[in-house]
């Protein structure tokens, strides 16, 4: 069923177009000629030729039927055979009775597939739903790492779908799980640095250090030669220092003690020159060696520990080298002392601190920076790899970062995919088992269809409404039929307009209930009849009335395969006829109908809908299109109204002639009021002209005073204010007015 048809560009129907909502299973519409109704017609015939224009539909769309001239032009032709109606016949009410329960069933079987489609498109809604939160999960991360891992992301980060399914595939690497620092720096070094192999660094060499730092001769007393006799004096008075200092000076004191200026004892100079012998000189001056040695490995530590933080290594911890440098150099001021002392007094024992474990942790910090200088050099000889392997891990940890939303977004695909299978295998199985009734009913279908019960049906109905001068009859191709004479010859071009119309009225009517195709005879149908009773002389216009009321009352109570019907006309009588329905109270509308007005406004058309049947006699009509008309500012149909109301008031029901109208008004208001007259009557009467003068709106206006005051100086103002809704009046002015 139609819930809405909207139609705009189409002849006197403007851009804005009109929509018409709210359709129910019968829809009536009233309108002038050239109002609009036939191209609403065409509209719904053929909506696809009309690109502006829509029809809503309830469910799936349905065959319309459309019987307007069109339908006339493209059905009938007086000289040509006419395409056959299949119907089914009578001869098997068994047969009928199964077609009738299976198709109830084809169309219980329709509604749960579109409850099934229904149902299918609220879960693939449910789906994209899903699938768009999980997208923006996603482009929330690559808004959060974009700047970090630009080269990692190209390719997908302009466009969120390829990047949600690069987030889905990269839950399946297997790469190792990197820290986010890692990736950074690795990321910086191969994206955004200058790739270029760095030189190892050499370890810090301490072996000659020690070597002198261990030197026996820091360990040993210097002492002179104990065989001498005041070797044991010297000994015992732990002088040895002392008397060497005097002996440095002695061969200059000339032959005096250099302390105490006495004169030396015969052979004492001898007896010291015996004690300070070679072997003392031997080992001062293997001390003198060792403090030299121990001099330049210590320099050329320094320079190598300082050589290192010089250089331009990004790895290098230099703060904690340095840190290590100063213990050393104030492990050396503490050596330089002990030297000191030792060069001062041989005889003393030292013990030089050593530097071995700072030197350690210096190389073992060279050792560290040696390992990231061979990684960042296997970077640079594997740069391809490493990029690749970089990305892989750093989607990795895109993966796990995304792992809750991933995990949720699963689980609800899966459940919903699983829904949707369902319901699609529901849909198929259900249209099978639909084809296959309506396979069977076909196949009963063919057994009993036969156009020869349109044909009797046909004629008995022409023949019952005294249409004797022809009837319909088959032709030598199956399925056609022809209008003959009661002679047997073919009408060819003689029947009037009248009878022309109504027998293709009457095909129109039977076409309802049956099709040119014997197939889809039982397909269920929207009918449009518009303007049906064109050239129709009354008694005609009562049959084809009765014969809508007929298809109203079947559609309403499902005894034919039309699910909606939509009237048309121009006619008042006609629609107050097909309208008729005992069971509306006071004039207001069924729950299963619509009421419309079509009408055409400064060349465009518009619509209204109507709670109660807005067509009731011609009079009403007049009086409520002068309202419509007034309320519109339009001018095209106030004279044609004015004259016609002034006719049927006051001349047909009030016996007033034009004169006794005009000697109500004094001598002056006389003239205003013949004005009025003559323009009314020249609006209505030259209405039909090709010339067309559009009054100036200030001219009705000055008119419809004097039509206000017509009723007034008649004493009829009561029923003019009724009539134009200004306000109660007595209901019994109104007059019983018959259609003009």
């Amino acid at each position: 069923m139609i819930k809405e048809i909207s139609i705009k560009k189409i002849a006197t129907y403007d851009s804005t177009g009109v929509v018409f909502s709210g359709l129910k299973k019968i829809n009536f519409f009233y309108g002038s000629n050239g109002s609009g109704k036939t191209s609403l017609s065409n509209a719904m015939k053929n909506i696809e030729n009309f690109p502006d224009c829509n029809i809503d539909w309830a469910s799936q769309p349905l065959k319309t039927l459309v019987y307007n001239q069109k339908f006339v032009e493209e059905n009938f032709h007086q000289d040509s055979h006419i395409k056959g109606i299949f119907t089914l016949g009578k001869e098997s009410t068994e047969i009928k009775n199964e077609i009738a329960e299976k198709k109830r069933l084809v169309d219980k079987l329709d509604e749960e597939i579109r409850r099934l489609r229904t149902n299918l498109s609220n879960k693939e809604e449910e789906y994209n739903a899903n699938e768009n939160e999980f997208i923006e999960d996603c482009w929330e991360l690559k808004r959060k790492y974009d700047n970090e891992f630009l080269q990692a992301f190209s390719g997908v980060r302009n466009n969120k779908m390829n990047f949600m399914n690069k987030c889905k595939q990269s839950h399946s690497l297997e790469n190792k799980l990197c820290d986010l620092e890692d990736l950074r720096a690795r990321s910086n070094k191969l994206f955004n640095g200058s790739l270029v192999k760095i030189q190892t660094l050499q370890s810090i060499k301490n072996d000659e250090l020690n070597v002198a730092c261990s030197s026996r001769i820091f360990q040993k007393q210097i002492v002179g030669k104990q065989e001498v006799d005041i070797a044991a004096l010297i000994s015992r008075l732990a002088i040895s220092d002392w008397v060497k200092r005097g002996y440095d000076h002695i061969h200059k004191s000339e032959g005096k003690c250099p302390f105490c200026q006495q004169s030396l004892p015969d052979g004492f100079l001898n007896k010291l020159e015996e004690y300070f012998n070679e072997t003392y000189e031997n080992e001062m001056k293997e001390l003198e060696n060792c403090v030299k040695l121990y001099m330049e490995s210590y320099d050329n530590l320094e320079t190598s520990i300082q050589d290192l933080m010089e250089k331009e290594v990004p790895y290098i911890d230099k703060e904690r080298i340095n840190q290590q440098l100063e213990i050393i150099r104030s492990k050396n001021e503490i050596n330089l002392e002990l030297i000191e002392q030792k060069q001062k007094e041989p005889s003393k024992k030292i013990a030089l601190v050593p530097v071995d474990e700072f030197v350690k942790i210096i190389n073992l910090e060279i050792e560290r920076v040696n390992q990231e200088i061979l990684g960042h050099n296997r970077l640079v000889d594997n740069r391809a790899h490493e990029e690749q392997l970089l990305k892989d891990q750093i989607w990795r940890f895109i993966a796990n970062e995304n792992l809750h939303n991933h995990e949720k977004y699963v689980r609800k695909e899966f459940n919903i995919k699983n829904a949707i299978t369902g319901i699609k295998d529901g849909i198929s199985s259900k249209t099978s088992e639909k084809n296959r009734l309506i396979s069977e009913i076909e196949g009963l279908e063919a057994q009993i269809t036969s156009v020869i019960p349109s044909v009797n049906e046909m004629n008995r109905l022409l023949k019952a409404y005294n249409f004797t001068n022809f009837k319909f009859a088959h032709t030598q191709n199956q399925g056609n039929y022809r209008l003959v004479r009661s002679t047997g010859e073919d009408v060819n071009q003689t029947l009037s307009e009248g009878e022309k119309t109504f027998v293709t009225f009457l095909y129109f009517m039977h076409l309802l209930n049956g099709s040119n195709n014997r197939d889809l005879i039982t397909e269920n149908k929207v009918v449009v009849i518009d303007d049906p009773i064109s050239s129709l002389d009354s008694n005609v216009l009562f049959i084809v009335s009765n014969l809508i009321l007929k298809l109203i009352d079947d559609i309403r109570n499902n005894q034919n395969n039309i699910v909606q019907l939509f009237v048309l006309t121009h006619n008042v009588y006609f629609h107050k006829e097909v309208t008729f329905n005992k069971k509306r109270s006071k004039g207001g509308k069924l729950h299963d109908e619509t009421f419309w007005i079509i009408r055409k406004v400064n060349n465009v058309t518009e619509a209204q809908s109507y709670d109660t049947n807005p067509i009731k006699t011609s009079y009403e009509l007049m009086w409520q299109e002068l309202r419509f008309a007034t309320q519109s500012s339009s001018s095209t149909t106030v004279q044609n109204l004015i004259r016609r109301i002034i006719e049927n008031y006051f001349k047909v029901f009030g016996n007033f002639s034009e004169d006794d109208i005009l000697n109500k008004f004094d001598e002056e208001e006389k003239l205003i009021c013949k004005s009025l007259l003559s323009w009314a009557n020249d609006g209505s009467h030259f209405a039909s002209d090709d010339l067309y003068i559009e009054h100036p709106l200030d001219t009705n206006a000055r008119y419809l005073n004097i039509f206000e005051k017509i009723f007034k100086v008649t004493n009829h103002h009561a029923h003019y204010k009724m009539m134009m809704g200004v306000e109660e009046a007595d209901q019994s002015e109104i007059p019983h007015a018959q259609v003009s």
